[in-house]
């Protein structure tokens, strides 16, 4: 495909003269496509190049357009690669503000009363500032004694993301492996698995004794490394075409797969994330993924009514 640049949010009408001027000053050549009906909430509207982007060019483009959207609110994401909905393909995902709108090992921390002393760590790591590892293992210690009876309401007071049910739907309908990449813990992924009929899940496993967390975990922790490996992994096992996959998360420890991907999305994603990242999006939920893919809002419903 030629390159595209997809713009998403309120008021596009209004917005389309300011950036008209821009594709202008940057001499680039576009065909508008609106994905979106009037009557949808959202508009998303998108552009695609006729023009080549020079080489060395596509990062300072693409910083340019990150500033569009601070400036504007309106999502602006360039897209240099699309896979192919009626290929088979791969969506591997984050899971804590992610799949879910809640960090889980935060929602724990607050059933032994240390909710904000854990979150303000959580939020560091995620922001990038600290080491993912050390502080999962320092976070999970402080879980220590913690019955695990908890588990259940919590995950029962957890919302799930704007926009899942549709995403995965879709997803299943064209035959997709999807899979929840998490630094987060399988008893609540494997519950999100279930509910949205994903394929399989890798996260981290407490260790429970006696009815009670210990404050450690077994195995491997799911780190950024690991899921750029897992991501790998998976591609071979379903053999899949590094061009036929969609990653997406929000934190430091999502970039390395997220920049795998032939699709990375960096949903309301921390700044650190929405810098380095391919595709940034912050004013839809994950059913955005679906126009990024070049679904209009018609053929989505369509997919839905079957």
């Amino acid at each position: 495909m030629t390159a595209s640049i997809t713009l998403i949010g309120d008021r596009l009408s209004q917005y389309q003269p300011c950036f008209n001027a821009w594709l202008t000053k940057q001499s680039l050549d576009a065909t508008r496509t609106v994905l979106t009906n009037p009557q949808d909430s959202i508009n998303v509207w998108r552009y695609d190049l006729s023009t080549p982007i020079e080489d060395g060019k596509h990062n300072s483009l693409r910083l340019e357009l990150l500033a569009l959207a601070d400036t504007t609110k309106i999502d602006h994401i360039l897209q240099t690669s699309q896979p192919l909905l009626s290929k088979p393909g791969l969506a591997v995902f984050d899971m804590d503000s992610t799949l879910i709108k809640a960090e889980v090992m935060d929602e724990l921390a607050v059933e032994m009363g240390i909710g904000e002393q854990i979150a303000a760590v959580t939020a560091s790591a995620m922001r990038g500032e600290i080491d993912f590892t050390e502080s999962f293992t320092q976070r999970l210690s402080l879980l220590d004694g913690l019955s695990s009876d908890v588990m259940d309401s919590v995950y029962q007071r957890i919302q799930h993301m704007d926009g899942i049910s549709p995403l995965m739907k879709v997803l299943n309908h064209y035959g997709w492996k999807t899979a929840i990449l998490s630094g987060g813990f399988t008893y609540f992924a494997d519950r999100v698995q279930k509910d949205h009929n994903m394929t399989e899940v890798h996260a981290n496993v407490l260790e429970v004794v006696d009815g009670k967390l210990t404050g450690k975990h077994l195995g491997p922790i799911v780190d950024a490394q690991r899921k750029q490996v897992l991501l790998g992994e998976l591609k071979g096992k379903y053999q899949v075409p590094a061009s036929q996959t969609i990653a997406c998360g929000d934190g430091a420890n999502d970039l390395l797969m997220l920049n795998d991907a032939a699709l990375g999305v960096a949903l309301h994603a921390k700044p650190i994330v929405r810098e380095q990242a391919p595709c940034p999006m912050s004013q839809m939920g994950l059913d955005g993924i679906l126009y990024l893919l070049g679904l209009t809002s018609d053929e989505i419903a369509t997919v839905l009514q079957d």
